[in-house]
């Protein structure tokens, strides 16, 4: 692959393509790319928003650029893992609604040349899954507490197609990869505050191990490893951005099995150059300035349906019911906006729903100038599979998508000791405002939210961990849960 330059815009990468005079009855061509092209870049942007985020977390290149931009390192090489070593807290400030539950193990995986085996120990005191997503957003299989189990053991990754020899003692029960580019999204829980319970879920990290199949049982050291270098890591760029899509299509091609069948979708958008294999250097320039309006509107759509889609149930909002693998329904809009870039990958229902919340009983937007009662009836908590360490936690995010800065109780967890009080009614209140309150009955709480700057609006995630039915599949709960 020739070198260029990481940072790139619509204009320089223009002078790359051949100038032509463009036709006075090539209207038809622009308008033709700007329609049919708002539907291939809402299809195609998890392979723009992945490449830019493997080469981020992936490359020496990335991560010094991650480094010069203030970015959180995140860098491991191909095939090993990076393992966040402590809880999100407000001193953190980067966005993207980060759980304040689990501890992340992130790894980027490339199965073109030979599988994985990823090895796992034996995590019988907590919850622990790792979410694994191909290239193109959508998740293909789970290991953890819900999906396989709490024994130790070793599992094969493969991407489509293979059929090779298994070794004894790897366990070749997992779906492939429609994808060689794959991402493991790792969480695993933390059980209190303690500083020993954290080192204990840190431990379980540090035997999570990615092993090339022919180097296995022994794990090499991880080394450096060239990726693809996308052309711009902002994916407001137009031309740029169709450059890096059409490469990692070129890379990782949609539509491989297990996956679902995408031939005439791809044969469809390959009309104006997008896709495996396609050269935009080959389009006039009438299609050329018609993907540049499609990569503006189609991001803004995106960008407009992140804002929220789902179900709504007393200000409670659900999301898809097909979220983490919306794509397999041929729901692209789903894959784009919410499994890409309002949360780089979503869990399945069953392993995890959030919901979130932005407004009061009165339908007013929350506010950290006013005061709020959240309140539990006995029998009214969110369910879970407690024997699969299921749990549920409440976070406050501001409109920042942070944590709200400065604050001292951000957050509360089933799971956690000090949450367990209840009232005398077997239920539980939380009280939401900026002041610590002077005095908490039994069964009371406080998340503190913002106030004192020029935006005071707050919304809550609740999270429920392996959900039980009514919350995953049939979203009745919260046609139950008190409003504010």
């Amino acid at each position: 692959m020739t070198d260029h330059s990481i940072i790139a815009d619509s204009e320089n990468f223009s002078l790359d393509l051949p100038q032509r005079t463009v036709p006075q009855n090539s209207c038809w061509e622009e308008e033709y790319a700007h329609s049919l092209g708002i539907q291939a870049y809402i299809y195609g942007f998890p392979w723009i928003y992945n490449a830019q985020l493997r080469w981020l977390w992936a490359s020496p290149g990335g991560k010094k650029l991650s480094e010069e931009m203030n970015l959180p390192d995140m860098y491991a090489p191909i095939n090993s893992f990076h393992h966040a070593n402590k809880l999100a807290n407000p001193a953190s400030q980067t966005g993207g609604c980060p759980n304040c539950d689990t501890l992340y193990s992130t790894a980027w995986l490339d199965v073109s040349h030979e599988p994985i085996v990823l090895s796992v120990p034996a995590v019988t005191d907590r919850f622990y899954c790792i979410e694994m997503v191909s290239m193109d957003a959508d998740n293909f299989a789970y290991v953890g507490a819900r999906s396989t189990g709490v024994e130790a053991s070793h599992f094969l990754i493969a991407g489509p197609g293979w059929n090779g020899q298994v070794p004894e003692g790897v366990l070749d029960v997992l779906p492939r990869s429609r994808t060689a580019g794959i991402l493991f999204m790792g969480r695993t829980g933390v059980n209190d505050t303690t500083q020993e319970d954290l080192d204990l879920a840190k431990t379980i990290q540090k035997q999570y191990l990615l092993t090339p199949l022919s180097d296995w049982p022994n794990t090499p050291p991880p080394q450096p490893t060239h990726v693809m270098v996308p052309y711009g890591v902002d994916y407001n760029q137009t031309l740029g951005a169709w450059k890096t899509m059409n490469e990692a299509m070129t890379e990782n091609p949609p539509g491989l099995p297990p996956g679902i069948n995408q031939d005439q979708l791809l044969k469809l958008f390959a009309t104006i150059g997008i896709g495996p294999g396609q050269d935009l250097a080959t389009q006039s320039d009438a299609t050329r300035a018609g993907l540049q309006r499609a990569a503006t509107d189609g991001l803004s759509m995106i960008k407009k349906m992140s804002e929220g889609r789902g179900k709504t149930v007393n200000g409670w909002t659900y999301p898809p019911t097909n979220i983490g693998r919306a794509g397999q329904s041929s729901d692209f809009i789903t894959r784009a906006a919410l499994q890409s870039l309002a949360g780089i990958c979503a869990n399945d229902p069953a392993e995890a729903v959030y919901l979130n919340v932005f407004t009061d009983n009165e339908n007013l937007t929350l506010d950290g100038r006013n005061r709020y009662a959240l309140s539990f009836k006995k029998g009214g908590f969110p369910q879970f599979d407690a024997s699969k360490h299921g749990f549920w936690s409440i976070t406050m995010y501001n409109s920042t998508y942070n944590l709200v800065p400065g604050s001292n109780s951000y957050s509360i967890n089933s799971y956690y000791p000090k949450f367990q009080g209840l009232d005398s009614s077997g239920g539980m209140t939380i009280l939401i405002q900026s002041e610590e309150p002077t005095e908490l009955p039994a069964g009371t709480y406080w998340l503190q939210s913002p106030s004192g700057t020029d935006d005071d609006m707050f919304f809550l995630f609740l999270r429920v961990y392996v959900p039980d039915p009514s919350i995953s599949v049939t979203q009745t709960y919260a046609e139950t849960e008190h409003s504010f």
